[in-house]
């Protein structure tokens, strides 16, 4: 006779929830994870399942064993895994705590939750609101409620306790056709279908693509376990998947960053990327001014872009599109030194060949000043620093590729870029005062972790010669952005730097090209 996993699981983690709440600690849990939550940033795994970007969305897990496999990787640490999955560009990291079968515990979740600013989900049986309390003051974003292990009244409460009581998420797992119905009935927004059988423990992706049918286009579909190639990525993805619950798969890989990155590489579909959305986009001919054409297409290498700022001439301009230079920017800010007419950064955008992207530099403004300034100066790409809304980027996209400026300052939260879905995305660092040009270095941990939420990162701040290379290990962006890292004044350039900076650049790709294929 088979051994029937889920329920020696549920019976040992009754004993357990009730050994906690027994506990003079556990009194005042509920107290601290609405306290702590009141100031956090909710449904954060929902906004990161739900981003435009087109990057496989990976939710990569730390455990260390299970019941059917037994010891997976006990060689590691859980903050240390983390750290990997976070460079290979997970989207959220999920954390097995059950400690009987699988050798987890709450100290994971909580270590993981010091080092990274990815959203997290915490991994377990859960059968009590004690438990989302103490996921919560852990530092949790997510909780995994699995039907199969609930009746109707204790999932629709679950669900209450972590959505609409902490704004957290719930991911809702499902088996069957019977449990997808009851999910849908207690409200679940994100559905993961695992396609292990939590009886037998055995695996087969025939579930995911039978349940996908089942499942309401409103709902965020994740498939779980027996990811094992890019082409079931590919099939899933095409089918409705959103997003990827991948564990041991990684973490019996002798790299699990280097796998990770693999099957995000391997999972993006192989067409040509051609919209707006695509995920490297570039300028189009000048005649357009349609959102399309601003975003269309140039640089069919995928080659990290370079955006060389704050060019104030045409012999500067010239001379960086010809070392390298994808994209110019000009700066259309009155306060800044590098401040330029309208009608002269026309008489220099004429200069530039038909695939080179200028970009305008707006600080604040409304979009119909905006819009006069950028057809003045015949720019098809602006770049918005400020208090620009959603709306006011929104209305731009219609006709001009929009760049959304967001400085890693103290109260910065990755995730606040979803809110600009149809808008690039360049990182800065914060100064209070000045908007670029400021030569200070960005939080690269901060910007790496926007990856997961936006379509295309530009990374910008106090880059030069001697950094970028660590910056694009670190943060491994779409695009660099450079300013008085490669200046003799401010908006003069000093040629033989950007030279340098444009060889620093390609060097630092070659490296990263090297790596993912080791």
């Amino acid at each position: 006779m088979s051994r029937n996993f889920l329920s020696e699981i549920l019976a040992q983690k009754r004993e357990a929830v009730g050994r906690m709440k027994a506990k003079p600690s556990s009194d005042r849990l509920r107290e601290r994870a609405l306290e702590i939550r009141k100031t956090a940033m909710p449904h954060r795994l929902l906004q990161a399942l739900k981003s435009e970007s087109p990057r496989l969305k990976i939710i990569a897990e730390f455990k260390r064993r299970s019941p059917s496999a037994g010891i997976i990787r006990d060689d590691l640490s859980a903050d240390e895994v983390a750290r990997r999955y976070e460079r290979a560009g997970a989207s959220a990291i999920s954390v097995l705590t059950d400690e009987a079968y699988f050798g987890g515990s709450i100290a994971d979740l909580r270590a993981v939750r010091s080092i990274t600013n990815l959203p997290i989900l915490r991994k377990d049986f859960i059968i009590d609101p004690s438990q989302i309390y103490e996921a919560a003051v852990a530092g949790t974003d997510a909780v995994l409620l699995i039907v199969a292990a609930l009746d109707d009244a204790a999932l629709g409460d679950l669900r209450e306790v972590a959505e609409n009581q902490l704004g957290l998420d719930a991911l809702v797992e499902v088996h069957t056709s019977f449990e997808m119905r009851r999910a849908l009935d207690a409200g679940a927004k994100i559905i993961g279908v695992n396609n292990r059988n939590l009886q037998t423990f055995q695996v087969s992706l025939e579930t995911s693509e039978r349940l996908i049918s089942e499942a309401p286009h409103d709902r965020i579909m994740v498939s779980e376990s027996g990811l094992q190639s890019a082409e079931s990525f590919r099939r899933l993805h095409n089918l409705g998947f959103r997003g990827f619950l991948i564990g041991e798969a990684l973490m019996r890989a002798s790299d699990p960053e280097k796998a990770l990155r693999d099957f995000i590489a391997g999972g993006e579909d192989p067409q040509p990327l051609q919209s707006s959305c695509s995920h490297r986009p570039v300028a189009g001919p000048i005649g357009f001014s349609t959102a399309h054409s601003a975003v269309a297409t140039a640089h069919r290498d995928n080659r990290i872009q370079i955006k060389i700022c704050g060019i104030t001439n045409a012999t500067d301009a010239k001379a960086c599109v010809e070392l390298g230079a994808a994209l110019i920017g000009l700066n259309f800010y009155p306060q800044s030194p590098r401040y330029i007419e309208p009608k002269v950064a026309r008489q220099i955008v004429e200069t530039l060949p038909a695939d080179t992207d200028a970009v305008g530099v707006f600080v604040d403004g409304n979009a119909e000043e905006i819009r006069k300034t950028a057809k003045t100066a015949r720019v098809r790409s602006v770049q918005l620093h400020g208090n620009f809304s959603p709306e006011t980027a929104s209305e731009l996209a219609s006709e001009f590729r929009v760049i959304r400026v967001f400085s890693t300052h103290p109260r910065f939260r990755p995730e606040d870029v979803s809110r600009f879905s149809n808008c690039d995305v360049l990182i800065d660092a914060h100064h209070s005062d000045l908007r670029g040009g400021t030569g200070r270095t960005c939080n690269w941990p901060a910007a790496r972790a926007t990856l997961a939420f936006a379509r295309f990162l530009i990374l910008s701040g106090g880059l030069n010669t001697q950094n970028v290379g660590r910056a694009i290990a670190a943060v491994r962006p779409h695009a660099v952005d450079v300013c008085s890292g490669v200046e003799r004044t401010p908006g003069v350039k000093d040629h033989r730097s950007v030279k340098n900076f444009v060889a620093a650049v390609r060097r630092a790709e070659r490296v990263a090209d090297a790596s993912s294929l080791q």
